[in-house]
């Protein structure tokens, strides 16, 4: 990758990875956007975000591609709400509604074209659901989560949502196996199996039906 950096986002449109943003704790926060094309492994830049930050989330929605929350990283650690739309075919950033829970560490995952923004840090971890329509650029508040968390994994399975692990308080506090899924049809939660070990600062993916 041209650009070295800690906790970027990344996603997948038309078969290329977007890798944006990022930083660490001894290294500022980059506006990076590069994209990599595995038909020919390489990669190439592409207008950068129109703000450094990391630690945030992205989802795309009909080819664009929404960056959402995250923190510059310096000084008292501002947690943003700050929404940006990019346009791979046009290689453009929009600025979009903001996202009404300031958040970082957060995820964010898609489904039936509604972007739900889940968990993360704001002052603390917390339980916060917030859905995003990019047809209307609005965002709705819905169902809490029933554990407070941040650093956890979500994915999509029959239309639920499933959130996976994370932590509570701090870097030092307990880790979380706790797996609960959200239906959006009746935006209710309900408790599913422990994963066997916790886990935070984990990615989730799934492949036939299975996460």
């Amino acid at each position: 990758m041209p650009t070295a950096r800690h906790v970027p986002s990344s996603c997948v449109v038309k078969e290329n990875i977007y890798i944006i943003g990022g930083g660490s704790v001894s290294m500022p926060p980059v506006s990076k956007v590069e994209v990599y094309d595995p038909a020919t492994d390489t990669w190439a830049e592409q207008t950068e975000l129109p703000a450094r930050r990391m630690w945030f989330s992205t989802s795309v929605v009909d080819g664009i591609i929404y960056a959402i929350g995250g923190t510059d990283g310096l000084g008292n650690w501002a947690h943003f709400g700050t929404m940006d739309a990019y346009d791979p075919a046009t290689d453009t950033w929009t600025p979009k509604a903001d996202m009404p829970s300031g958040r970082s560490l957060l995820s964010t995952c898609v489904v039936d074209g509604i972007i739900y923004a889940i968990g993360g840090w704001p002052n603390g971890a917390t339980k916060a659901v917030e859905a995003y329509d990019p047809s209307t650029d609005t965002w709705t508040r819905k169902a809490p989560m029933p554990t407070a968390r941040y650093l956890l994994g979500t994915s999509v399975v029959g239309g639920k949502i499933y959130a996976i692990g994370g932590w509570k308080h701090s870097a030092q506090g307990p880790l979380y196996s706790a797996v609960e899924v959200y239906d959006p049809v009746t935006n209710t939660w309900t408790s599913r199996h422990d994963m066997p070990v916790p886990t935070a600062g984990l990615s989730t993916s799934v492949v036939d039906g299975k996460i």
